[in-house]
């Protein structure tokens, strides 16, 4: 998917955004279970950037290192989405996006175009003097949007009269897994979320021949769960500790592990996340803050002056079970590798996910989702 990892490329290695992003996100949501999609957050700033001009846009520029020309840009999304809705037969990836401005302001149409053409998306206006109204407008248009699977991204709490704007991004995927996890092999088993801390958890149970690696320097071993008739996969990062998740996601930055094809034992939990995270402060402590300022330029958002971003929310969710992530009807194949000579060399790997790790949905170089688990929950 050429032009997807040529627009991420960009944010996630040369300036390292990214990775501090994740760093900052990991660690406000220690304690919980996470899930996030860079890919999305990475849409909605391009979003907005079409909209913002003067320090607002340089300051996108400088962060998400984007091209002063924004035809430029907005064709490269749209090649991006071009390149989702296309390549992909089996595993199921929807994103929701949308601007809601406040009334009192007037949408300028170009921008409409530009993002409905561009981002499969549009900027809507909504009255805010009724808070609860308006949460259920957005709370079910993203319903809709996302068949009935992420609800309630938004509160009355979150939206006051005196909102200008604010961005809601819901994302799902389904998929089913090259290699089946055996289902009458799931059982009851022990999952340590700390030192002093267990809970019980449905263990699912996976022999396979797997790319796989021992990270000497982070202390923990990863493995890859390849989805079926996609390019996509699930890399599981596991610290050999209980405790050590925090350290293994502070210093994984950009690492790229040479993995080997090897036979893996693989116990790993069954587990749903629905994680919402706020956006803005985390943005506003690596760089994006002119856009949140009652100074804000967003001009080619709204004809009027004094428009800013209040808000910025994510929602995704996850579900991992013995047939891959949101498990679909379709009847599964378990495949079962050929054992080659190199394999039979060496024993397999045990991978034991029985506390805290770490997870990765990428393709390439392009990560769709990323977060980490604390206690499973199903």
């Amino acid at each position: 998917m050429k032009y997807l990892y040529l627009l991420l490329l960009a944010s996630s290695v040369s300036s390292l955004f990214w990775e501090d992003f994740y760093r900052t996100l990991a660690s406000e949501n220690a304690e919980r279970n996470l899930i996030y999609s860079p890919l999305s957050v990475d849409i909605m700033m391009g979003m907005v950037y079409m909209a913002a001009g003067g320090n607002t846009a340089q300051e996108f520029r400088n962060v998400f290192k984007l091209s002063e020309n924004k035809s430029q840009v907005a064709n490269s999304y749209r090649k991006l989405f071009a390149g989702i809705r296309s390549r992909e037969k089996v595993l199921f990836l929807h994103i929701a996006n949308r601007i809601y401005v406040n009334r009192k302001y007037r949408l300028v149409p170009e921008f409409n175009e530009v993002v409905r053409r561009a981002f499969k998306a549009k900027a809507k206006s909504i009255r805010l003097d009724g808070p609860v109204s308006a949460s259920l407008i957005v709370n079910s248009w993203i319903l809709n949007r996302t068949r009935g699977m992420i609800r309630n991204i938004v509160s009355p709490s979150d939206l006051n009269p005196d909102t200008s704007a604010f961005l809601v991004n819901a994302i799902y995927m389904k998929g089913q897994w090259v290699f089946d996890f055996q289902a009458d092999q799931t059982h009851e088993a022990d999952f340590q979320v700390s030192p002093d801390k267990i809970i019980q958890v449905k263990m699912m149970t996976l022999s396979a021949s797997l790319f796989s690696a021992d990270l000497e320097d982070l202390d923990a071993k990863v493995i890859e769960l390849p989805y079926r008739n996609s390019t996509l996969s699930m890399r599981i990062f596991l610290p050999n500790r209980v405790d050590g998740l925090r350290k293994l996601e502070e210093n994984i930055g950009l690492l790229k592990p040479n993995l080997q094809k090897n036979s893996v034992n693989v116990k790993l939990p069954k587990f749903k996340i629905e994680s919402s995270v706020q956006l803005k402060g985390i943005l506003e402590k690596l760089g994006i803050r002119d856009v949140f300022k009652p100074t804000a330029d967003l001009k080619g958002l709204v004809l009027e002056s004094g428009a800013k971003i209040d808000r910025i929310v994510q929602k995704a969710f996850l579900k991992v079970d013995e047939r891959g992530a949101k498990a679909s009807a379709a009847t599964g194949v378990l495949i079962r590798p050929k054992k080659s000579i190199d394999n039979m060399k060496l024993p397999p790997m045990e991978f034991i996910a029985d506390h805290p790790f770490s997870y990765v949905i990428h393709d390439h170089d392009v990560i769709y989702f990323r977060g980490h688990i604390v206690e499973p929950h199903w």
